[in-house]
């Protein structure tokens, strides 16, 4: 387990940097392929048009997620150099860059820890899906609110993806009910996202001493007849609300020690954000669990 950081001139530096620190945490990149895996993950990483592009296999070259998922240009345009973090656990990474002095970038994957699902519970996701280039829209309570096309810059959040493959910022592979990556009930399902999480999400911070506890992030899968089955709960990031952190922050509980980043971009004037794309996330944000000096 690690954490790495530094700076790069474009997105094909980000991507060099993140393989070798993966490299040295235990996984495997065949450049020819661009495939980066580590026992039953595989991960396609590509430089296309500027965005860091990540596709889930089930294999080294078969049974791709139905469609890639991206970090890069949210709207505001990135001014290089960026600076970059990895948090790399046994069976999550966790990439965030910063750009501009206090816009965010992220991509994340890895494997599930829940048991036995059918599939390999290999997850990605990151701040924007194949399609949308515009600002984030999100709210306590949706991420975007009324168009699958917006961007939503908050891991597992979406609940709108509409009837396409395009319209989603993530992808699991937990296989049940033998639909492999889809997170909803269908092809056109929709998913859970944050609604599960909204009344926690809407009392943070609190009112007693200001402060924001750190939430369980985790996906769930629609099932037939209104059922869910939770697919992810992921070990090593929490959502909270950073009204009263900085950006970067490091918060310590108990022996943990976490970094504090909004989704994209702090502003405690509109903390709730917005159901359209605006250029920022409020104060809604997460925590990943801090493992360097």
């Amino acid at each position: 387990m690690g954490f790495y950081s530094g700076s790069a001139n474009d997105m094909t530096a980000v991507r060099s940097a993140l393989v070798d620190a993966c490299v040295a945490e235990g996984w495997a990149w065949n450049s020819s392929t661009e495939m980066l895996s580590k026992g039953a993950m595989f991960l396609r990483l590509q430089i296309v048009s500027g965005y860091l592009t990540l596709l889930g296999r089930t294999s080294a070259a078969a049974g791709d997620a139905p469609s890639i998922v991206r970090m890069g240009q949210m709207g505001t345009a990135i001014t290089w150099p960026v600076e970059y973090m990895f948090f790399i656990f046994d069976a999550e990474v966790y990439c965030v860059i910063r750009f501009g002095v206090d816009h965010y970038l992220w991509c994340a994957f890895g494997q599930s820890t829940v048991a036995a699902l059918p599939g390999t519970g290999m997850w990605v996701a990151a701040s924007v899906h194949a399609v949308a280039n515009n600002n984030p829209a999100i709210s306590p309570t949706a991420g975007p609110g009324s168009s699958y096309s917006y961007g939503c810059a908050a891991i597992f959040w979406r609940m709108s993806t509409g009837n396409v493959a395009n319209g989603h910022d993530y992808w699991v592979h937990s296989d049940i009910d033998g639909q492999g990556w889809w997170s909803g009930q269908s092809v056109g399902g929709a998913s859970v996202g944050v609604r599960s999480i909204v009344p926690l999400i809407g009392l943070l911070p609190n009112s007693w001493n200001s402060e924001a506890v750190l939430l369980p992030i985790r996906a769930y899968k629609v099932r037939p007849s209104n059922k869910l089955s939770m697919t992810v709960d992921l070990e090593h990031a929490r959502y909270t609300r950073v009204d009263n952190y900085s950006p970067g922050e490091i918060i310590q509980i108990g022996s943990d020690r976490w970094m504090v980043f909004p989704f994209y971009r702090k502003n405690t004037a509109a903390r709730n954000g917005s159901g359209q794309p605006v250029d920022h996330t409020g104060t809604m944000g997460w925590a990943i669990r801090y493992e360097g000096p």
